[in-house]
């Protein structure tokens, strides 16, 4: 066999030692975790790569492992400044440059990690996407939609038998009050939870709600990254009614929270306002329907009591009214007692001379009638449609009596009644 030629097992242990030689001590790297697993012993395995940031596409990668008793010492590490290994995490990290030589595959072996940098790219992130937001006017574009007064319906954005969920829950039905909840159950970690997130606000905003609720309970600054995101921000900025957020975390407010209508620190900090303010519309409007009613009760009182003394005064001027009229009365009977028998006298004398001119009126108006009377019969004789049919015409009928004008009117199978000047005669119309 040729000296020059090697076995697997010899090149991999060159490039091995050859690894070794370029890179004696730990090196630190920079990238995006994806395809994170972790094995049932402890171990965690990644991938780490590099992204163009323009078109969001990996350009480079590298397989990563993370050893069980390195794995305790870094996630401690990460812990205390609320970060989680999980993809999607940009991290920097030192780790030993290896090659696992039984798979022929070149890795990075990670032995710890610089929480700070992490911290700082969510920051930097989170900082210029309030910027643009705040460059386009929808920091406060939710905040400019009015709450209604009683707002019982609401749309619940969360993840279904979560503790944020039942904390919302028990809170309205606590109240007692009538309250109708459409509920979008969603992802709220992972990559792909920003845009179901957006996608789920979108939704129960279209179903006729009151007020949009988006809630999640406390986590990681890893694990809320979906609210830090723009996807999100836009839908709840776009959103047409005011959407509240109770996003479990007490140290620092998320993008969804500044872009929101009102924010609170909790699930069931949020719920508590929702009550309350229906609680005190309920209220308000009690009190108004007392002061209402105090007033219209003090309305009727004296309307009674104007009524009461216009009844009085009105029976007094009757009673004046009615002393005055009978001494009119009075008056008038003597002065019409006086006048009478000459009025008897000038009556008889005008009935005496209308008496005389009724018989020649009533023989000019007899006179006249019957001269109209005649005039009418002659006309009528001229109209009789007798006298047209004994000119030797006819009147043809359908079988519902009403005379037949054109053919057009009949179709085959009709029955016509033919009327002549002596009787008359049916027929059947076979064609037109």
């Amino acid at each position: 066999m040729d000296e020059s030629t090697l076995t697997v097992t010899q090149l991999n242990r060159a490039v091995t030692g050859a690894l070794r030689e370029a890179f004696p001590g730990t090196v630190w790297v920079r990238g995006e975790i994806q395809r994170l697993v972790r094995s049932k012993p402890g171990h965690v395995y990644f991938d780490l790569v590099d992204k163009d940031e323009l078109r969001d596409r990996v350009r480079s990668r590298v397989r990563v492992a993370l050893f069980r008793d390195d794995r305790r010492r870094v996630e401690r590490s990460l812990q205390a400044s609320g970060i989680e290994l999980r993809d999607d995490v940009e991290v920097r990290l030192a780790a030993r440059v290896g090659f696992y030589a039984e798979r022929g595959e070149f890795q990075l072996v990670m032995q710890a990690v610089d929480p700070t940098f992490t911290v700082g790219k969510l920051a930097a992130e989170r900082d210029r996407l309030l910027r643009a937001l705040a460059a386009e006017g929808l920091l406060r574009a939710n905040g400019t939609h009015a709450v209604p007064a009683v707002p019982l319906q609401i749309g619940l954005v969360s993840s279904g038998g979560t503790a944020a969920f039942h904390d919302v829950v028990e809170e309205l039905v606590a109240s007692k009050l009538a309250w109708r909840v459409v509920h979008a159950d969603v992802r709220v970690q992972g990559n792909v939870a920003p845009r179901r997130l957006a996608r789920a606000v979108r939704e129960v905003a279209g179903c006729g709600v009151d007020v949009v609720v988006l809630v999640r309970g406390g986590g990681a600054r890893t694990d809320l990254a979906a609210y830090d995101s723009e996807p999100l921000a836009r839908a709840i900025a776009d959103a047409p009614v005011p959407v509240f957020t109770g996003i479990g975390h007490e140290t620092d407010r998320s993008v969804a929270d500044e872009v929101a209508h009102t924010a609170h620190k909790t699930p069931t900090a949020c719920a508590r306002a929702l009550v309350e303010q229906v609680r005190t519309s309920l209220s308000r409007a009690d009190r108004l329907a007392e002061q209402i009613l105090r007033a219209a009760l003090a309305a009727v009182a004296a309307e009674q009591h104007r009524l009461l003394v216009a009844a009085r005064h009105a029976g007094r001027a009757a009673r004046g009214a009615c002393t005055l009229a009978e001494r009119e009365l009075v008056v008038a009977a003597r002065r019409a007692g006086r006048g009478a028998p000459s009025s008897l006298r000038r009556v008889r004398h005008r009935l005496h001379e209308q008496a005389g001119r009724l018989p020649r009126a009533a023989i000019r108006r007899v006179g006249a009638a019957a001269h109209e009377a005649e005039q009418a019969e002659a006309r009528l004789r001229a109209l009789d449609p007798r006298r047209v049919l004994e000119r030797g015409y006819t009147i043809t009928r359908d079988r519902d009596g009403q005379v037949v004008r054109t053919a057009v009117d009949l179709a085959p199978g009709d029955l016509l009644v033919t009327e002549f000047a002596d009787g008359t005669t049916e027929s059947r119309v076979e064609g037109t």
